[in-house]
């Protein structure tokens, strides 16, 4: 399986400005804030796994 390192996220203007003011207040990079919310959105949205027996 071949694993995509990038990956491009187009913001809004008005939730560009949201996240921005976000990231300032926590005190985090905005590409980390943005990265956080990417990752809950595919993780949400993954089917889960079947369990696999021994």
């Amino acid at each position: 399986m071949n694993a995509e390192s990038s990956l491009a996220v187009t913001l809004s203007a008005e939730l560009f400005d949201r996240l921005s003011a976000e990231a300032r207040k926590l005190g985090l990079p905005l590409e980390w804030l943005v990265a956080s919310l990417v990752v809950d959105t595919v993780d949400d949205a993954a089917p889960m796994p079947a369990l696999a027996c021994a």
